[in-house]
């Protein structure tokens, strides 16, 4: 198959827009037009959705979306490995890391072992909402993702790692001249201002079960996201946040906060380890697929885990190696 009509079949999906694949490809649209037609002709089947909000791909569509990602990843690998002219093991890699989680803290570890092991790999670390690591999984443009959630996605696969507890988190000038509780309630957390990432990130999700558990709503007076700002913010008094304990240790003036469980049902997160269940992993893929699951034995062994770190080691390993869809 020309793979010139695949890589614009991919433009045109990426972009939503036949005119702005064309103008990014640098080819008329006519002629991409043919590029879909011809691919339609070939598959027996419509890709894609053509409306006045822009080009989506059909059911068919996605599933071709995913392999054609895959096959150009491939060939950018083999075409990386002839030119460089090395034996050892080259090609891209891309994972996501949720943020504001336990996850975020692989990325330097793994950086480090992987440069170290696999010089020729280049890892491309991406640490958006979990919804959206879950699109670019989809869509066959993200290796693998540690993220919260464990809701079985048609396309996806998703083994559990650990449950992550939640914390709330905020300046001990807050309390006075008292030192509070170890623990926090439901209600008590709805009064306080709240420094949370944006309404579609699974954190912010659970607090506002947290809250709605106890028929009140968060009091959001900011949303960030970048861990820096979100130091800043609560080191000047401007609110609290809620974080896993593992992120609220990374804090720089940890001394003067005051981290407090959340006591509730729903005060914390399953996270899990995301790839798909229809393509295989690449040999570069694999092998820092391999040295992510060391690292998560590793690092998160001492957490409070729902299920053994290194039992999920082994049985994931072996999934990926044999195909299998058992869940460890």
């Amino acid at each position: 198959m020309d793979t010139k009509r695949l890589e614009a079949f991919i433009k045109v999906v990426d972009l939503g827009s036949m005119t702005s694949a064309a103008k990014v490809l640098n080819v008329a649209q006519p002629a991409l037009s043919q590029h879909i037609a011809s691919l339609e002709a070939d598959f027996k089947s419509k890709l894609l959705h053509r409306s006045a909000r822009g080009v989506k791909p059909t059911e068919a569509g996605q599933i071709l979306y995913r392999y054609a990602r895959s096959i150009q990843r491939q060939i950018e690998e083999a075409r990386r490995t002839i030119l460089d002219n090395k034996p050892e093991l080259t090609g891209n890699v891309t994972i996501g890391l949720a943020p504001l989680s336990s996850a975020a803290l692989l990325a330097t570890p793994l950086l480090l072992r992987v440069r170290e092991r696999y010089p020729g790999i280049v890892l491309h670390i991406y640490d958006s909402s979990g919804i959206m690591l879950s699109e670019m999984m989809l869509k066959g443009s993200m290796d693998m993702a540690v993220l919260y959630g464990d809701r079985p996605v048609t396309g996806l696969d998703y083994k559990p790692l650990m449950r992550e507890p939640f914390y709330l988190v905020a300046p001990r000038s807050t309390y006075g001249n008292h030192a509070p509780p170890d623990e926090v309630s439901a209600a008590e957390v709805a009064q306080f201002d709240l420094l949370l990432p944006y309404r579609e990130s699974f954190l912010r999700q659970a607090v506002e079960r947290v809250c709605a558990e106890a028929g009140l709503r968060p009091r959001i007076v900011a949303e960030i996201h970048s861990q820096s700002t979100l130091s800043s913010a609560i080191a000047a008094g401007i609110g609290a946040a809620v974080l896993p304990m593992s992120i609220a240790k990374e804090l720089p003036n940890l001394d003067e906060l005051c981290v407090r469980r959340i006591n509730a049902p729903s005060a914390s997160q399953q996270m899990s380890l995301c790839i798909s269940d229809n393509i295989a992993l690449s040999d570069a893929a694999f092998a820092v697929y391999k040295i992510l699951l060391e690292i998560i034995a590793k690092d998160w062994g001492p957490y409070d885990c729902a299920t053994s770190p290194n039992a999920v080691v082994a049985a994931v390993s072996t999934a990926v190696r044999d195909g299998s869809d058992e869940e460890p």
